[in-house]
């Protein structure tokens, strides 16, 4: 019988969301002999998130009909009084796309340059070996024992693989949002090309979004709460007075729901013969729980660090660590600080969450915290117990 999986491979790619398949494209492109597998029978699948990705171009990626759905030039932030505050330009410009269209693009994208895919695969086990690991996959039933230089852990909220291997990524519970999603038709949306956040109790410690998606929106939330699902809020969101009964005449096509980690990065992503990217390594914006632009920048930077660690045939954790020193330099402040204002966020109750919008202009190009909250004390002293370390 023919062998499927092949016995060896220099780097195995676990998980074909953005951040693996940014992560095998680079490692093929470099050189390696490169395995990307995929729990799922179809790569995309099941979608888990509002689907809005950044800019492609720093990518090299130019944005194609056959994924986009919208183009989106900002949002608007939506206080609990219902006060409006547009954001437009920069950072808030990309895209809403069909993530089972764009997920298996990426995919298509790495395999042209010669990653091998394999789909309804499961690691179940690994274990070192000489000059690396020997993993078990589960490949449509089969088992087999893949032998490889160098794993890369891109295996979402839930990872595992990085555990076998003995890092730590194990997600907190109440540092995990929890998020239900419907893709809606007849939606009324404010504008096609903008966003909607709304904050208050609607989503507590969280908030609920309306993303345009061509002839239909994304309509969701994300909450950290254990006193209801995140379904029900949900549910009560659509009849909820400020949408001004927008969505009244919207019908769902589709559910998801999914976990997203907003506690920050794991302490260390990077061991001998292994690296860890995405959800599973924590990449993910404490405050917004985005996490496909940073996926694909870390992976993009694990491919390339994986195929030179490959040519110069050394894989320790001293040689991989390049990835963790070149991701940290990018995002690990900016990622700490929306940490600390997602944490003080979520002590703040409506009556603070309005005065402080009532302090924003409406129409913003970029938002500085510092300067909104200190605007917001002097009109609010009490403010004080909550954002102090902000301005001290």
């Amino acid at each position: 019988m023919r062998r499927v999986l092949k016995e060896e491979y220099d780097v195995l790619v676990v998980g074909a969301g953005p951040g693996g398949s940014m992560a095998s494209y680079y490692a093929s492109k470099g050189g390696a002999k490169t395995l990307l597998v995929e729990k799922s029978q179809e790569i995309g699948e099941p979608v888990r998130c509002a689907e809005a990705v950044p800019r492609l171009e720093e990518f090299k990626i130019e944005p194609s009909e056959e994924f986009v759905r919208s183009y989106i030039k900002g949002g608007y932030l939506i206080a609990p009084n219902g006060k409006r505050i547009e954001v437009r330009g920069g950072k808030t410009e990309g895209y809403v796309v069909e993530r089972k269209i764009f997920d298996k693009y990426l995919a298509i994208r790495s395999a042209k340059v010669g990653t091998k895919i394999a789909v309804k695969s499961r690691v179940v086990d690994l274990y070192p070996c000489e000059d690396g690991f020997k993993v078990k996959v589960l490949h449509l039933g089969e088992e087999y024992t893949v032998k490889t230089k160098i794993v890369i852990a891109a295996d979402g909220v839930e990872s595992s693989v990085a555990e076998m291997a003995g890092l730590r990524c194990k997600k907190n519970p109440m540092e995990v949002c929890s998020c239900a999603e419907y893709e809606m038709t007849g939606v009324k949306l404010l504008d096609k090309h903008m966003m909607e956040f709304y904050f208050g109790d609607l989503s507590p410690k969280g908030y609920a979004w309306i993303f345009p998606k061509g002839d239909a929106a994304n309509v969701g939330l994300g909450v950290i709460d254990k006193k209801k699902k995140a379904i029900e809020y949900l549910n009560e969101f659509l009849e909820h007075p400020i949408l001004e009964g927008r969505l009244k005449d919207a019908t769902p096509v589709e559910f998801k729901c999914g976990g997203v980690p907003v506690g920050g990065p794991i302490e260390r992503t990077v061991g001998d013969n292994i690296m860890v990217v995405g959800d599973a390594a924590g990449q993910v914006s404490p405050l917004t729980g985005g996490g496909i632009y940073l996926a694909m920048s870390c992976g993009s930077i694990a491919g390339e660090v994986a195929a030179k660690a490959v040519k110069k045939g050394d894989y320790s954790m001293e040689t991989l660590m390049e990835y963790e020193r070149r991701w940290k330099e990018r995002f690990y402040n900016t990622l700490m600080t929306e940490l600390k204002y997602k944490n003080i966020l979520q002590k703040l109750g409506e009556r603070e969450l309005n005065i402080i919008a009532e302090v924003m202009d409406e129409k913003l190009e970029e938002i500085d915290v510092k300067k909104i909250v200190l605007k917001a004390v002097k009109k609010a002293p009490s403010l004080l117990k909550y954002v102090g370390e902000l301005i001290s």
